[in-house]
């Protein structure tokens, strides 16, 4: 990707609305737009529908496309102040997606290059605009699906990651500067930082990042639906349950104990939320092959999960197949099922569930979608308001800084009243605060730019 080329995309969001967005970034960014644009006012046409000074402007006219002149208008950035760095042109006008496609064949045509997916972004980010860490905050905040989210994915975009490790990379070059000193003195009866110093000074810093990484919320995982996962023993009616939630014929549904063999899925609505409902197989001990593949993938969908339905079939004669469900590493809603099965005075003694439903009958269904809703909203509430969106890089660099933080600190911990390995603790030292440079937007490299604006849309 040349950054002295000029780029074109839709911006806006995919499908028809009531406006588009072509975006144009780069030198010649005026007199292409000037090629598909018209301004209503002489001067501004004049200027290629540019601003004659200042930063930004908003000049009104009809964009030309085939035999269309259609009424919209241009937003103009001068470089340096636009959000790429270089000149910027926005046009807006009906967003009708043959339409918008013509514009950018247009611009093409007029010698504007195809933007790559993140392109206008990478700019920014060359341009000095923002850091990868704020690059990432604008991914998040595209991706986000909820205020939580959107929340997080702005303290990211704000810099907040990126101050957080700014600041604990200059505390360890402090201390790293002291335990080079101490090297490069080592003959001479100077004592430029003690262990306890030196301790102390390594807790600060992995405080302040273990507490970033603790607060963090996982943002790689936002372009997908929370995942709630039907799971129980067999014939517990769990695919009647996945269809009667979902009004589909997800699933087949038998009274033959081990139908399910396969993940199922569907999107449910709840409310204003929506979540992926998936169906797997019965827990059973393996008894071939087939049933060893099923609960495999059983295992893996359930590792996956936002949340676990263990769903019970309260009508067993059976105490075993009513036994509480195994420990899941998230939160786990006890639903009875067939509860239509039940005598008025069989239904005294399941008390024990936190909702009783019916998936032949619908009994208790729109209580236990309440129940998905509040749940997935509870995982929410729950996370710190300083909270910060992190990608899978963000965490394995917080995690590469604290275990060289935890090295240094125990070389530290065994030094006696003089510092010894100071050569080893250096090292620590300096593979912590590389680590973090990239939190801070002080490090990167072709590949890892590649790989962050790959996942980008294109327009972004």
């Amino acid at each position: 990707m040349n950054p002295d080329d000029t780029i074109v995309a839709i911006s806006s969001a995919a499908g028809a609305a009531a406006r588009g967005i072509v975006r144009v970034s780069g030198p010649a960014a005026m007199a292409i737009a000037s090629n598909v644009f018209e301004a209503d006012d002489a001067a501004a046409a004049g200027s290629g529908g540019a601003s004659p000074s200042g930063a930004s402007d908003c000049v009104e006219g009809f964009v030309r496309v085939g035999r269309f002149r259609l009424p919209g208008f241009a937003l103009v950035f001068r470089a340096p102040r636009s959000y790429t760095g270089q000149d910027v042109v926005e046009l807006h006008f009906l967003g009708a997606p043959v339409l918008l496609g013509w514009v950018v064949e247009a611009c093409i045509a007029a010698g504007a290059r195809r933007a790559e997916p993140g392109e206008f972004t990478l700019r920014a980010v060359l341009a000095g605009r923002m850091d990868l860490s704020q690059a990432h905050g604008v991914a998040g905040m595209i991706a986000a699906r909820s205020d939580m989210q959107l929340r997080a994915a702005e303290r990211l975009l704000h810099g907040e990651l990126s101050r957080v490790a700014g600041a604990a990379r200059e505390r360890l070059a402090d201390l790293l500067s002291l335990v080079e000193g101490a090297l490069d003195f080592a003959e001479e009866p100077i004592e430029f930082i003690t262990p306890g110093q030196l301790r102390d000074g390594l807790m600060e810093v992995r405080k302040a990042l273990a507490a970033t990484t603790a607060a963090g919320v996982r943002a790689e995982r936002w372009e997908q639906l929370p995942r709630v996962v039907l799971a129980g023993h067999p014939n517990a009616g769990k695919s009647s349950l996945l269809n009667r939630l979902t009004g589909l014929d997800r699933a087949i549904c038998a009274p033959v104990a081990g139908t399910t063999r396969d993940v199922l899925s569907a999107p449910l609505q709840l409310g204003e939320m929506e979540c992926l409902l998936i169906d797997v197989a019965g827990v059973v001990e393996a008894v071939d092959a087939l049933d060893a593949q099923a609960q495999r993938a059983a295992r893996d969908a359930l590792a996956s999960a936002d949340l676990v339905v263990w769903v019970v079939d309260v009508a067993e004669s059976d105490p075993t197949r009513r036994v509480e469900p195994p420990a899941f590493d998230v939160p786990i809603l006890l639903v009875g099922n067939k509860c239509d099965l039940l005598g008025s005075g069989r239904a005294a003694g399941v008390s024990e569930y936190e909702l009783l439903v019916s998936a032949a009958t619908g009994a208790g269904v729109d209580a236990l979608k309440s129940a998905l809703a509040a749940r997935l909203r509870a995982r929410e509430s729950a996370v710190s308001d300083a909270a910060i969106a992190l990608m899978s890089e963000h965490r394995a660099a917080l995690d590469a800084a604290l275990e060289s933080l935890d090295r240094a600190i125990k070389l530290a911990l065994s030094s006696g009243e003089t510092l010894s390995d100071a050569d080893l603790v250096a090292a620590e030292l300096r593979t912590a605060a590389e680590e973090l440079g990239v939190l801070a937007g002080q490090e990167d490299t072709e590949e890892l730019l590649g790989r962050i604006f790959s996942r980008f849309c294109v327009g972004k």
